[in-house]
């Protein structure tokens, strides 16, 4: 959003996603708030996991494991009414004036359940475990509704509220321990080695050439746009604002953006530094790795922030 203009024809496109993006990410932490309340030291919570089943990926929302049963959670954070239509596998919020369609998420969770199972025995664990797939509205005010079928809906389909109270049940009804304390850590550890981040390409998505993004690092405290370099800190122009680190924010923009690794000439463009000289001391105070060697040397991004390694 910082890195195109505010007339930009992509702007709105951009906007919506950002708003459906930062909608289920609350929808998830509100989730995580009630399961915070499990005593059990022998849970295990995987937030946004994503696997393969073989060809293709498919991503949790939440994954709940215990010795007895699993838990997969669809996590929905849609405001207004709800009406699910099971026949016609399509959610249609309605809100406002306006009338939204969705993806059937009950739909949506059961596949993911088949999908986990196949990865399950696919990596030599137990199929024979209860799994329990359940869509989670997240949104306190939404209004359910069901437009047909309504006795799967009220099997599938809980609030966030309701979560500690479904896996009470759950415990009346499941005592056989599937999985031993080895296996869980086995499979936890399986689980984090398999787990495959999504990054898109989002310019390719929006149809914007690289040579379009707005360069430059902005200003922390006015969001100004660009900083000037002097004496290895970052001056704004326009309040005067000294940061030391500005930049981090700008390669990581490029490096979501524009590629895993960057030249010491794109680093001089995107940044705005003038001198290459400077640019070489600048990535030189970075510790990045590196591949090639002269004018085709290029710099690993990723080893700035772990969590995008994969």
């Amino acid at each position: 959003m910082r890195r195109i203009t505010p007339d930009h024809p992509a702007r709105p496109i951009a906007e919506g996603w950002l708003e459906t993006s930062r909608s289920g990410e609350w929808g998830e932490r509100s989730l995580d708030y009630y399961l915070s309340f499990l005593g059990d030291n022998k849970y295990l919570i995987f937030d946004g996991t994503r696997l393969s089943s073989g060809k293709y990926f498919f991503q949790m929302d939440t994954l709940l494991v215990h010795p007895t049963f699993f838990i997969l959670m669809e996590v929905k954070n849609l405001a207004g009414s709800l009406l699910f239509d099971t026949d016609q596998n399509q959610l249609i919020q309605q809100i406002a004036d306006k009338e939204v369609i969705h993806k059937d998420p009950i739909q949506q969770v059961e596949h993911q359940h088949f999908q986990l199972i196949q990865w399950l025995r696919s990596k030599g664990f137990s199929d024979q475990i209860p799994i329990n797939s359940f869509v989670v509205v997240a949104n306190n005010k939404a209004k359910i509704i069901p437009n047909n079928n309504e006795e799967l809906l009220r099997k599938k389909v809980i609030r966030n509220t309701k979560i500690l109270d479904t896996i009470n049940d759950l415990h009346a009804t499941y005592k056989q321990e599937w999985f031993s304390a080895k296996e869980l850590i086995n499979l936890k550890r399986k689980i984090i080695q398999f787990h495959t981040p999504y990054h898109p390409d989002i310019l390719s998505k929006l149809n914007i050439p690289k040579e379009k993004l707005t360069s430059g690092v902005q200003c922390p405290k006015c969001l100004a746009i660009p900083m000037q370099r002097a004496r290895s800190k970052w001056i704004c122009p326009q309040c005067k604002t000294i940061s030391p680190q500005a930049h981090l924010d700008a390669l990581r923009d490029y490096f979501l953006l524009c590629g895993k690794s960057i030249s010491n000439q794109q680093l001089r463009s995107f940044l705005q530094i003038p001198s290459r000289t400077t640019s070489y001391r600048f990535l030189s105070s970075l510790n990045l790795k590196h591949m090639g060697t002269g004018k085709n040397r290029s710099y690993i991004l990723s080893s700035l922030w772990p969590k995008y390694r994969s």
